[in-house]
């Protein structure tokens, strides 16, 4: 099971990855919902509880406004 910080390290060397996250943010929202299955879908656990933590530092990476 990855981490969060390492599908971040990931990111920024995967353009594959790089893709998919700008296809999911084109409609200029990301839900809870679709937070979770991305992250179950690199298999990365997290917990309802930590969106919050992981949006910010979403936003302050510059990948979310």
């Amino acid at each position: 099971m990855a981490t969060v910080e390492e599908l971040i390290r990931q990111y920024q060397t995967d353009e594959a990855l790089q893709k998919e996250v700008a296809d999911i943010l084109a409609a200029g929202k990301i839900t809870p919902k679709d937070f979770l299955n991305f992250a179950k879908k690199h298999n990365v656990k997290i917990s309802l509880t930590e969106i919050p933590k992981y949006m910010e530092e979403a936003k302050k990476a510059g990948l979310i406004k």
